[in-house]
């Protein structure tokens, strides 16, 4: 299994996305009188709404810029118009312009609690996505000392940014207060939490745990992405027998088609004993331009085939990638097979063209295979000369030298 880097910055970058909650849909904190909004402030209000549900962000802002500079809008009103707009500049691009515009809000005298906890928590989830991590923690301390209670978005995107600066221990002990917290309340924790988690174990390397996360995960939110990290994580934790499984039923049900697991599951079937599975799915694999069309996988599905006792069908895989070599030991392989088979002629042509193509592991094996070869024609002049090149070269000088003493005895 190679180190795959599961949670690398990208990926990382993705779990901390912005998911800005409209700050109506909030919960009321205990029995807090929520202000009342007049008429027209509400038709214009849900007007901007509607310009920001439909993504037409320019036509928003104008509408808000319209609505704030009403000096008739109450505190509340202003509020909810400034929220608004500062989700209008977040779908526009506008990051930093968002920002400030919560961070104005935060100001407003006389809002109710809801609102305003709500939007510093949407201002947190802004500095995160903005990078600006440790002014996001320092904010998120502040909400957290308030004790407001269902906050556990707060923990997580606390954890999220840990895991941005590296600090995997913190975000690790971060998310698992929220999952067990959770869990004790006999709730199942969301997806993204177990998502988090995952990365958590990956980078703290607790594979053990990790694979505990990617099962549940499997099961509780089923998908084939889970099936396929889940044959990973096994890997990983050198559960090679229940990789292979996994990756299997995934191969059934649709041949797999990243290049590493198809690897990962010829090989797997190679080292259990399985060479004709391995064959068949490289084969296919190939056919198919899944794999790409090289010297090593043809190569390999060259090997499978001969393990698999298909002389004929790995002839043609080794013979390809003899052809796309810049060296000749291949073609020394593929003359063992003809020597296996007593067929001299092939294994001579085969061997000498191994020596002609050059850079090769070993020239004197390559001579004094071909002196056998000869031999076994009963050319003895030419497997004389092959034995005494394999002495030229100071390699297996031994080796060759009793070769050249059975041939005088003849």
């Amino acid at each position: 299994m190679s180190s795959l880097i599961y949670y690398d910055p990208s990926v990382l970058k993705k779990l901390i996305a912005l998911l800005i909650t409209l700050i109506f849909s909030f919960p009321l904190i205990g029995s807090e009188k929520i202000p009342s909004i007049s008429i027209n402030s509400y038709a214009e209000i849900a007007e901007i709404q509607k310009a920001l549900d439909n993504e037409k962000f320019a036509l928003g802002l104008k509408l808000a810029h319209q609505y704030l500079d009403k000096k008739t809008i109450s505190a509340y009103e202003k509020a909810v118009g400034l929220g608004l707009k500062g989700q209008l500049l977040y779908g526009g691009g506008q990051l930093n312009e968002s920002i400030a515009i919560y961070r104005e809000i935060l100001t407003l005298e006389g809002i109710p609690k809801t609102l305003r906890s709500n939007s510093h928590l949407v201002l947190c989830q802004l500095m995160a996505v903005n990078e600006e991590y440790d002014d996001a923690l320092t904010e998120i301390s502040k909400l957290q000392k308030v004790g407001l209670e269902g906050l556990d978005v707060l923990t997580v995107l606390e954890s999220r940014i840990h895991l941005m600066q590296g600090n995997y221990f913190i975000a690790l002990e971060a998310i698992l207060r929220v999952v067990k917290k959770n869990r004790a309340k006999g709730l199942a924790p969301k997806e993204e939490w177990l998502q988090i988690l995952h990365a958590c174990y990956f980078l703290t390397e607790k594979y053990i745990e990790m694979v505990n996360i990617m099962e549940e995960l499997n099961e509780t939110y089923p998908k084939r992405e889970y099936a396929h990290r889940l044959a990973d994580n096994y890997g990983l934790a050198g559960k090679s027998q229940s990789r292979l499984v996994i990756l299997e039923a995934l191969n059934d049900i649709k041949p797999l088609s990243k290049i590493i697991e198809i690897k990962a599951l010829v090989n797997l079937h190679l080292s259990n004993g399985a060479p004709y599975k391995a064959a068949r799915i490289l084969d296919h694999a190939l056919k198919q331009k899944v794999l790409p069309v090289s010297e090593q996988n043809l190569k390999l599905l060259g090997h499978a085939w001969l393990e698999a006792k298909e002389v004929k069908l790995a002839l043609q895989p080794l013979t390809q990638a003899a052809s796309l070599s810049s060296h000749g030991n291949i073609h020394l392989r593929i003359a063992q097979i003809f020597i296996d088979e007593e067929k001299w002629l092939d294994a001579s042509n085969w061997v000498k063209e191994g020596i002609r193509k050059g850079n090769l592991n070993s020239v004197a094996d390559a001579n004094i295979m071909l002196g056998i070869i000869l031999l076994n024609q009963q050319k003895l002049s030419e497997s004389r000369s092959a034995f005494i090149k394999a002495i030229d070269t100071g390699e297996k000088t031994l080796l060759a030298s009793r070769w050249l003493k059975y041939i005088d005895r003849l």
